[in-house]
């Protein structure tokens, strides 16, 4: 009997087009949005300075906001010193809550997450074109906990020369032409393709400025900076580099992780 009414179930769904996963999916987004879904399954950490987290208060119930924009933080964030940028911020949170972190958490900047990136205060809040800020948040229900993070990489990054590619679904100019990705989309893109109708990784290129910011920020040389990388990799990620020394990377620091995967590490580690 109870086969057939999910078979029952799954038709009249599916006549109204959609399927189980996506009703629950749903089902799931309705209940956050309405408070009623706790902390300690979801939470969502924002890094902010003083941008407009408006957009985020109807996930106030599951929210945490580190602010260290001083007198602009509001009441209820919990206020920082400026330094470190969202990094430190991260940090801060894990060390600070190691033995009671939420079953799912969800690390992102505070701005508006809205789609692609034009340039500092230019706009874009570091989406992928066809994703949202609710992928990061449903996709721990969705796998039923299988995954153990959700990470949406827009860029890629070669350790020896520094170079950089984008993903063409990311979108850098206001009226761009870029592929949608569904939210399923979890996995890198092709290497090559048509850019404006797949989703596929750019040529590489170099970014000066970027080189120019890690001298003046790190104190090193731009003749040493590709050294000073893969030491950092071996000093502090303490994992094989990765194939062809490039590094996958979600830009906008946006991502979710579960508790398991952080405890995976040390509290001391991230201290």
């Amino acid at each position: 009997m109870v086969a057939r009414l999910q078979t029952l179930s799954a038709t009249v769904l599916t006549v109204f087009g959609l399927s189980l996963a996506e009703s629950d999916r749903q089902g799931f987004l309705q209940d956050l949005y309405n408070g009623r879904v706790s902390k300690s399954h979801v939470e969502l950490v924002l890094a902010q300075h003083d941008e407009d987290i408006a957009w985020s208060n109807p996930l106030k119930s599951v929210r945490t906001v580190y602010c260290k924009g001083g007198s602009s933080c509001d009441a209820d964030a919990i206020v920082l010193p400026n330094v470190g940028r969202e990094g430190q911020t991260f940090l801060h949170h894990i060390v600070n809550n190691y033995d009671r972190l939420s079953d799912w958490t969800v690390f992102s900047q505070a701005a508006a997450p809205t789609e692609g990136y034009y340039g500092h205060k230019h706009g874009g809040g570091h989406l992928l074109s066809g994703s949202s800020i609710d992928d990061y948040l449903a996709h721990h229900h969705e796998t039923k906990g299988q995954d153990d993070s959700f990470f949406l990489m827009s860029s890629k990054v070669h350790l020896a020369t520094l170079q950089h590619a984008l993903r063409s679904s990311f979108k850098v100019s206001d009226g761009a032409k870029v592929p949608q990705i569904s939210h399923a989309a979890a996995v890198c893109p092709k290497e090559q393709g048509s850019k404006e109708v797949e989703d596929v990784w750019g040529d590489y290129h170099n970014m000066p400025m970027l080189k120019s910011f890690l001298e003046k920020k790190c104190g090193v040389e731009a003749s040493a900076l590709s050294a000073a990388m893969l030491s950092f990799w071996e000093d502090f990620v303490q994992l094989p580099l990765p194939e062809n020394e490039v590094v996958y990377y979600a830009q906008g620091a946006r991502f979710a992780v579960s508790r398991e995967r952080l405890q995976q590490r040390s509290k001391a580690y991230y201290q």
